[in-house]
């Protein structure tokens, strides 16, 4: 699981391969761009993820949508999918 890789007390970018069911019915990828940052994190590493965001995904090719999470309960895959764009 992803979730645990991510640090609590810190902050982290992920991108994250989901499989969602579209509209259609039909069954695609879609590649998400997550950017992890604990509540619990102290301001310093907040604010130099959150300066960095944009110049990092704009060397990413392929990545459809962001996902921003700052408790582990933002963490949830059926959330996740659904800014996917999973019906």
């Amino acid at each position: 699981d992803f979730t645990s890789k991510l640090p609590d007390g810190g902050c982290r970018y992920a991108v994250l391969d989901v499989e969602i069911n579209t509209k259609s019915g039909a069954t695609t990828n879609k590649l998400i761009f997550i950017a992890w940052s604990d509540d619990n994190a102290s301001v310093k590493p907040k604010m130099l993820y959150a300066s960095s965001k944009d110049a990092l995904k704009k060397t990413l090719s392929g990545i459809n949508e962001e996902y921003q999470a700052t408790d582990r309960g933002d963490l949830d895959l059926a959330e996740i999918k659904k800014k996917a764009g999973s019906v």
